[in-house]
């Protein structure tokens, strides 16, 4: 597939991409054959667990040694293995201009793209401000990669950021099990946020949040006095750095903590992904710490 002409993919991110591996940590259901454990039992590759003897199964299955040690017919049992089914949920509100995180968060979901259609699995994008914008269906046909390139070029910002209200409906509509990969900058209340996750998990779907930050964001590292401006509501405030950093620097951590609390008891990945770190080394990083 000609890749040269994408904005937010390069014949570069492929070739650090397609040494990459990227693994499920839970079961997922797929179509076809591939790295990952499936729901469905099957005989493949790794051993489950036993069931009795029924006529009709093949002989090759029987488990010897457990007849021998209960004189009980039993046949063995493997997971099958399965490809991903993956969405890829970018937030596209406005605060996602800081520091140009949209178009980071673009550059990490096409690559995330490539890497799970490289190895025979499905990528899907949706996109969400205020509303879902865009919700383009998992698949890996180089036809679908290239309209999913092509609609990372086309995303604008949106105003405002209703991305719990997006997952929810988010929750419903995608029709089995799979990975969610969240991308955002995550400015948005935690009790909402937890029980968008919460909702997700009770719809059995796995989830992966990469939250993209600028450490500008988390130490104030302003020297003079700036005005700083609310990227969604146009508000302004003018202040003195060096009066509100210790504050300031508090709450963001405290902040922080408690979008890690909500996702760990949600039983969902959390990595925190700083936009200083070039994105194809940031990718390096995740898969490294995933595995």
């Amino acid at each position: 597939m000609p890749i040269h002409r994408y904005r937010f993919f390069s014949p570069s991110d492929a070739a650090r991409v397609s040494k990459l591996q990227f693994m499920a940590r839970q079961v997922v259901e797929g179509i076809i054959t591939g790295l990952h454990k499936s729901p469905h039992r099957g005989f493949s590759v790794e051993f489950s667990e036993h069931r009795e003897y029924v006529p009709g199964d093949e002989l090759r299955h029987l488990d010897w040694r457990a007849y021998a040690r209960s004189d009980r017919y039993y046949i063995k049992l493997y997971e099958q293995e399965t490809n991903l089914r993956a969405t890829l949920v970018l937030d596209t509100s406005m605060s996602m201009q800081f520091a140009e995180k949209m178009d980071y968060g673009r550059h990490l979901a096409a690559c995330i793209a490539y890497l799970l259609a490289n190895q025979q699995d499905l990528a899907g994008l949706v996109t969400i401000d205020d509303q879902i914008r865009l919700e383009l269906p998992p698949a890996s046909s180089p036809a679908h990669l290239d309209r999913l390139f092509k609609e990372l070029e086309k995303v604008e910002p949106g105003r405002f950021t209703m991305l719990a209200d997006g997952l929810h409906q988010l929750a419903e509509r995608l029709p089995r099990r799979s990975l969610v990969i969240l991308i955002s900058d995550l400015w948005l209340d935690p009790a909402q946020f937890t029980k968008a996750l919460q909702h997700l998990r009770y719809r059995r779907h796995q989830g992966l949040v990469l939250h993209l930050l600028n450490k500008a964001e988390i130490d104030l590292p302003y020297d003079r006095q700036v005005t700083l401006q609310d990227l969604e509501t146009g508000e302004k405030v003018q202040i003195n750095p060096s009066d509100l950093r210790e504050a300031y620097q508090k709450n963001i951590q405290e902040y922080l903590t408690s979008i890690r609390r909500c996702c760990s008891d949600c039983d969902m990945e959390y990595h925190p992904v700083y936009t200083e770190t070039p994105y194809d080394r940031a990718l390096v990083e995740l898969i490294t710490r995933r595995s």
